[in-house]
């Protein structure tokens, strides 16, 4: 996708030094408003070049792209994550359960016939008092289309249960790192539009539902330290899994104009490579049947004339291991409020 932009950009601005220099050569008055116009029309021509080659078949009494060019986007973005452990060590039962620091982000951002461009602040990152990094990078299809999600984060706090005794564990015990890659297959791609919910370049006219495929890649390391006689020492856990599953989502259009967007992507843990390193060595992570993982997605929007605003969410579970001996849960959200107007 960022080679495709950048070889559009090229020809854009190629086209608009010659468009340039034929106005000179012709004796037309130039000025700054005629070549911002000739970049848009330059632009214009290579756009229309790739929709032309693009073979999108919808069915127009369902699906329609949006008619408005460029679109300007204000987003109020939040995530949190949260892990659960639980097993035995030493014969005694134990039990975690760990959350983050609630990351919230402003961002604009200015889209023009699907080349997006978008800066977002964190006010927390910037007074010091965040220490994690989150990277969300998404790409919507009514057919095709996932996300892609890296988070780098050491505010993880709660309490650990080890018999008896609890434990309060404080921020930056507990550290990960993981990448996410989530996939979809609508099979309904001609009458379903997953853009309409959350890129809004599509629009949904009448209520439709689809079956899906999903597949997804989860790979990182968490780093605990409890320091604690409980549970002593550093633990690192390596994950590296795949699974694949299958669900349904579905688009309701209300008589007002209101979009809501729900779906969900339960996926059984077709490949696991896990790893537990501790003071006593380095070992397989155990497993019991079944393990899994789940995306789930939600939103609501509202087209008016020259305005448009709603909600986003998407969800990721996991679920590995075994609960008699170890087993860890991860839970990752994120949600978006969004207001944007269309010209």
């Amino acid at each position: 996708m960022r080679v495709t932009t950048i070889i559009i950009c090229l020809l854009a601005c190629r086209a608009a030094n010659a468009a340039a220099q034929r106005a000179d050569s012709t004796g037309v008055a130039g000025g700054s408003v005629s070549k911002v116009e000739q970049v848009r029309r330059a632009i214009d021509s290579v756009l229309d070049l790739r929709d032309s080659r693009r073979k999108v078949r919808v069915d127009t009494a369902y699906l329609r792209r949006a008619p408005e060019r460029l679109r300007l986007k204000l987003r109020l973005n939040c995530s949190g994550s949260d892990i659960t452990t639980k097993g035995t060590q030493g014969g005694s039962p134990f039990e975690s359960a760990l959350e983050t620091d609630l990351r919230t982000t402003l961002s604009i951002g200015a889209s023009y016939r699907g080349l997006s461009v978008g800066v977002a602040l964190n006010p927390a990152k910037l007074s010091g008092k965040d220490n994690d990094y989150e990277l969300n990078l998404t790409a919507y299809g009514n057919r095709l289309g996932g996300e892609v999600v890296f988070l780098s984060s050491k505010t993880y706090k709660g309490t650990v249960s080890a018999g008896a005794v609890e434990t309060e564990v404080a921020a930056g015990a507990v550290s990960q790192q993981m990448l996410t890659l989530n996939a979809y297959y609508a099979f309904s791609g001609r009458r379903f539009s997953f853009p309409a919910a959350f890129t809004q370049s599509w629009l949904q006219r009448r209520s439709h539902g689809s079956f899906m495929l999903g597949l997804t890649f989860m790979g990182g390391r968490l780093r605990y330290d409890y320091g604690n006689e409980s549970l002593p020492g550093e633990t690192t856990l390596g994950i590296i899994c795949a699974g694949g599953g299958a669900g349904y989502g579905y688009n309701w259009v209300t008589k007002r104009g209101w979009l809501l967007h729900l779906s969900t992507l339960p996926e059984l843990v077709v490949f696991s490579r896990c790893r537990l390193t501790a003071a006593g060595g380095r070992e397989k992570m155990p497993y019991r049947f079944p393990n899994i993982m789940a995306v789930g997605r939600m939103a609501v929007v509202r087209h008016f004339d020259k305005y448009f605003a709603g909600f986003t969410a998407v969800v990721n579970t996991s679920y590995i291991g075994d609960s008699d001996r170890l087993s860890v849960g991860t839970t990752k959200w994120r949600a978006r409020m969004f207001v944007g107007i269309k010209l």
